[in-house]
């Protein structure tokens, strides 16, 4: 576990403008006695540039380390946004259930989005230039937009009457909301005093409707009944997303609303204090997935105004001191799928945003792995601070908001970098139920990546069916993968192909696999070890494949995942029924799969790697083996032509290849072996044989050497 530095060189901003404070490792402030208001400044400003720091601000953005990002920023907001018309008021479209939402209304949805996007990203761009150089001119388009903004309705229900007005309303369309509420109470706190009193007013009424609606949303998400590290309290993705800027809005509408402002702010703060995060816990994994992950940058956003008023709360668990590693070890450098919902094409890799964002932690924190995990990054994208308004449709966060955060955390040092060879090849996230194992961490080139899940979080939000799934990357190639995309969420495609079982490297059992959407779905980690030639995980998903078959008739469904020498990889199910049936080994690709009859085989040639897979049984059972082609349920044609905006830094959509292969015999008691072998650059110099006596897995392996393997449940033996 990293830990804070017992004294950094530089310091943080206090609750007192001006003043400065080290940060210590101090105990994690998680009692209920912490004090909620004891940081709360003084005076206004409280968010974005505090009051006593304009001064440091301008030197930071004109001739200090902000310089280059705000001159990108003015850059672009003179040459396309100053004269930018404020847009028509998004209109509702008909039923905003998602359950409801097709590829047309997707679209809708999507443009009312976009519009607030700019909206807010105006207003506060605007604000920082007025406050940065001084010049009215960024001071009028701010007010402009922040007061046409707040003439918006809110009521969300009228949709029932027909398209019209209310289209921004959290219970409507909430992630136009979002994009609204996280920007326009901290624009007003900056920009206050140049307003009329009219206008105040004006924007005050407004604020605290779409305020009060906004907390009304995170209590009935259950917010306030979330337990760290536990789906107990049913979380409810979207509202949590909310508690953030919430909290935020409190602290910049302090003196305006003191009755909303209180309630706000106390909301926030005793939620990360006691309750954060529901999908992780002190390990630093997310049970939403890696993409989902990205949630935790929005979270950061409250640990930021923490530090920036002196709160010692200021990422100050062992929560945010673990989760960079959620990303090291299960993101590399160029695209690859992984478990959970992955935005449009399939595919994941280091992202810019994300990699300041963990250069910023490591700055708070003095870790220097993740200097060197960031170092990694292939994009050729400049520095988010840096890349002025450009897609502010989209982006979030946005330029101005990196280029703030930076400016908060300045006087802390970047670390020196850290090997992260140095690091243990594999890493057990206990919280959420992933093992990342690797070979080479920290040379993606050379690194072999299996990732193993078995998740108390089930297929519950956007996690899928996917309990005892593997993932495995090699040589900077994606090759056993996490198949299907999501076009929007709960498309034909998302629901009947991508949250399936069967779209995952997993078992069927009679052709059925784990319930979707099910907190019932779990699976457990219930054996990690390692030593000197192994790391083994062993999954039981025996709960998830209950949900789909008949009361009692699945007794047992294990999975031990074995790396081998850090080189290749041997899977043995155990499954156990009160009834005969078939089992279906599953496995997918992008590229077509292969599969020679006689040796039980499976083939996946890449670009940069070959896979190859031999499965066996203690019977030595044949098997009828089937390989798609095709998806089972098609993406939206629309979206694999590439037609939609805004998705073309994901990946190519296309066909995937899918394997399976089903026993031919119905057994009560199955025993599966297979053992995969990546390869550089190929196929292997030799074949890859495997038998199985007396309970001893013999490997003949394609670089001339030998193994024999026998696994206890328990204990593990390599000869």
């Amino acid at each position: 576990m990293i830990t804070l530095r017992p004294f950094l060189a530089a310091t943080l901003l206090a609750a007192t403008p001006g003043a400065l404070v080290p940060l210590r490792a101090v105990a994690p402030a998680t009692s209920a006695h912490s004090p909620v208001f004891a940081h709360v400044p003084a005076q206004a400003p409280r968010t974005l540039v505090l009051a006593g720091r304009a001064d440091a601000f301008r030197a930071y953005v004109t001739t200090g380390g902000g310089a280059t990002a705000f001159a990108r920023l003015k850059e672009d907001f003179d040459r396309e946004w100053i004269q930018f018309p404020f847009p028509p008021e998004p209109q509702t479209y008909g039923d905003p259930e998602p359950k409801a939402r097709d590829t047309a209304k997707a679209d809708k949805w999507r443009a009312a989005q976009d519009a607030c996007g700019r909206v807010s990203g105006v207003a506060e761009a605007g604000a920082l230039l007025w406050l940065g150089t001084g010049d009215a001119r960024y001071l009028a388009k701010a007010k402009d937009f922040l007061l046409r903004s707040t003439t918006w309705s809110l009521d969300g229900n009228a949709w029932e009457k027909g398209p019209g007005p209310g289209g921004t309303d959290i219970y409507y369309n909430d992630e136009a909301h979002f994009r609204l509420w996280r920007k326009l109470p901290q624009v007003y706190d900056l920009i206050r005093n140049e307003l009329t009193d009219a206008e105040r007013a004006q924007v005050l009424a407004h604020l605290r409707e779409r305020g009060e609606r906004s907390a009304a949303w995170i209590r009935q998400g259950r917010v306030e009944q979330a337990v760290k590290n536990s789906l107990e309290g049913k979380p409810s993705s979207h509202p949590i997303r909310f508690v953030a800027m919430t909290g935020l809005a409190g602290l910049a509408l302090w003196d305006d609303l003191p009755e909303q402002s209180r309630d706000w702010w106390t909301l926030a703060y005793t939620f990360y204090r006691d309750r954060f995060p529901s999908w992780g816990g002190d390990d630093g994994g997310w049970g939403e997935g890696i993409a989902y992950w990205r949630g935790v940058i929005e979270h950061a956003s409250f640990q930021d105004g923490l530090l920036a008023i002196g709160d010692p709360l200021a990422y100050n668990t062992p929560f945010w001191r673990n989760t960079p590693y959620f990303q090291i070890y299960n993101v590399q450098p160029y695209r690859h799928s992984g478990f959970g919902d992955l935005s449009n094409a399939g595919k994941f890799d280091i992202e810019p945003r994300t990699a300041e964002f963990l250069l910023h932690l490591s700055r708070v924190t003095g870790d220097g792995h993740l200097v060197s995990y960031v170092g990694l990054m292939r994009n050729d994208n400049e520095k988010p601070a840096e890349a002025g308004l450009k897609d502010l449709n989209r982006n979030y966060p946005t330029s101005a908001e990196f280029l703030l955060r930076n400016f908060t955390a300045a006087r802390l040092p970047l670390p020196a970098p850290r090997p992260l060879a140095d690091l243990p090849s594999s890493r057990w996230f206990k919280d959420v139920g992933w093992v990342s194992m690797h070979s080479a961490l920290g040379r993606p080139d050379d690194d072999i990546q299996v990732t193993f899940k078995s998740s108390p979080y089930g297929s519950f939000s956007h996690s899928h069916a996917d309990q005892n799934a593997f993932i495995l990357n090699a040589y900077g190639e994606n090759l056993a993968i996490n198949s299907g995309y999501r076009e929007f969420h709960r498309s034909p495609h998302h629901k009947g192909w991508t949250w399936q079982t069967k779209s995952k490297n997993a078992l069927l059992i009679d052709g059925k696999g784990q319930a979707t959407q099910d907190l019932n779905a779990t699976g457990r980690i219930v054996v990690y070890d390692t030593g000197p030639r192994h790391t083994r995980a062993t999954g039981d998903a025996t709960a998830a494949y209950q949900t789909e078959q008949s009361d009692g008739r699945v007794k047992s469904v294990l999975r031990d995942l074995v790396f081998v020498d850090r080189r290749y990889v041997v899977i043995r199910d155990r499954v156990t029924l009160s009834t005969p049936s078939k089992l279906t080994w599953l496995l997918h690709a992008e590229s077509p799969i292969e599969w020679n009859v006689d040796g039980a085989t499976a083939l996946i040639r890449g670009e940069k790697a070959t896979l190859t897979t031999r499965l066996l049984t203690p019977e030595n059972s044949s098997w009828k083996a089937t390989i798609k082609a095709k998806f089972d349920v098609p993406v939206d044609p629309k979206y694999a032509k590439g037609g939609v905006a805004g998705f073309g830094k994901t990946g190519e959509w296309g066909e995937q290849s899918h394997l399976l292969a089903e026993t031919i015999e119905a057994r009560a008691d199955h025993v599966i072996y297979a053992v995969l072998w990546p390869e550089r650059d190929g196929l292997p110099a030799k074949p890859l044989a495997a038998r199985l006596t007396a309970g001893r897995l013999e490997i003949t392996r394609p670089d001339g050497k030998s193994d024999t393997l026998t696994l206890g449940d328990s204990t593990l033996t390599i000869e």
